[in-house]
């Protein structure tokens, strides 16, 4: 949903036309000549984890998506060396020329992003925390640890870097780290530079929504939880096939999901992992595009082109946290969601008072959550527990 897709910590050679970027010393993922046995990912397809003796590789490469846009710029990549604390390094030559080594299991953790936090609390592992990216955290305990000053703010990465005398001071093993744009790549030697290793984190270009979730068992490798985030990740699959066993035995359902930007312009769910959450609900997305890694999930478009393609849908996802107010009802009536009142807001799970939206955090690796809401929405057989982060919208004209 929203909204973290990170970039290495390495520094980019430019190259000529759209061809790969790599730094020196650094292999894209299938590339390198160091061999290990591969640790299955049902899912991920931004990273690659190899076992070899005395440590792991983490092999990352992914593009950098503006927001309802594509990707800008090559892809990245990056090459991390996990080392136990009490193992040997291995020579840094060759095919790990230029790797970052991450001693494990880490104590002090410097976040960006509100999904980092949700992936450490679901670990028990949040106690490490040290820095995070602001006072808007779900979590009551951690927010009041932030306002209280225990723990640094170093900005969220939605538009900045993070801010280094705050990250500096925080004194973390590591920084998980998002950025909103290829621009903030040349903070990153600045930030190896007072030896903080980086750890970058793809979310949006993964094109499946379990994707996602399987980057909690990267972080459960770092921390030293990873048969916890082994069996985090197994719980959230078997929820997700169960759900999607029950949609199928229902008839399916036509829905737009597209809230309103202001400027006769609407933020459209088109593919990728939101897309992939209407499809396993069996719903037929009227505004669908194919699935990529360089583009966004969402798309903006006029209203004249909404209505040309999602007047008939069944059901409309027409609101969620950042919309402007729509109440041209004349236009709403053109519609047969509207008409037939089923009209949803993802705008469940908040805390005004705190500017905190649940969606944006613990909804990122609880996609079975969200899914569960898109098959009650679609079908009504299905109800049978309240929504939570997609619900009835009671605030329409």
């Amino acid at each position: 949903m929203r909204r973290a897709l990170l970039v290495p910590l390495l520094m980019l050679a430019a190259c000529g036309g759209d061809a790969d970027v790599e730094a020196p010393g650094m292999q894209a993922p299938g590339a390198a000549a160091v061999v290990g046995v591969e640790v299955p990912m049902a899912h991920a397809r931004t990273f690659r984890v190899t076992d070899h003796d005395g440590y792991r590789i983490v092999d990352m490469r992914a593009s950098i998506i503006t927001w309802g846009g594509d990707a800008k710029g090559p892809e990245q990549s990056v090459r991390l060396l996990l080392v136990p604390r009490d193992g040997q390094v291995p020579s840094l030559t060759g095919d790990l020329a230029g790797a970052t080594v991450v001693r494990t299991p880490v104590q002090r953790i410097a976040v960006n992003l509100a999904p980092f936090e949700a992936m450490l609390r679901a670990i028990d592992a949040d106690d490490r925390v040290v820095a995070v990216g602001g006072a808007k955290s779900w979590d009551d305990d951690l927010r009041g640890r932030v306002l209280a000053g225990e723990i640094a703010q170093i900005g969220y990465g939605w538009h900045l870097p993070p801010q280094l005398d705050a990250l500096v001071a925080a004194r973390p093993d590591v920084l998980l780290m998002s950025m909103g744009d290829l621009g903030h790549t040349q903070h990153l030697d600045r930030i190896r530079g007072f030896g903080i290793p980086v750890v970058p984190v793809f979310l949006d270009a993964e094109t499946s929504y379990m994707g996602k979730v399987d980057y909690l068992r990267l972080v459960g490798m770092l921390t030293g939880r990873e048969a916890q985030a082994d069996a985090y990740v197994a719980m959230v699959a078997d929820n997700v096939a169960r759900l999607k066993q029950a949609a199928a035995a229902q008839p399916p359902k036509t829905v737009i999901a597209a809230w309103f930007a202001g400027g006769d312009r609407w933020m459209a769910t088109v593919r990728n992992g939101d897309g992939q959450l209407l499809r396993d609900a069996n719903g037929v997305n009227l505004l669908a595009e194919p699935d990529s890694p360089k583009r966004d999930a969402y798309v903006r478009i006029g209203t004249e082109t909404l209505l040309a393609r999602g007047r008939e849908a069944e059901c409309w996802i027409a609101r969620d946290s950042h919309s402007n107010s729509f109440g041209e009802r004349a236009v709403l009536a053109q519609f047969r969601a509207y008409r037939d009142g089923c009209m949803f807001a993802a705008d469940g799970m908040t805390k005004p008072a705190a500017d905190a939206f649940d969606l944006y955090e613990t909804a990122v690796i609880r996609p079975d959550l969200v899914l569960g809401d898109l098959v009650r929405m679609l079908h009504p057989a299905l109800r049978d527990q309240p929504f939570l982060y997609v619900r009835p919208d009671g605030k329409l004209p």
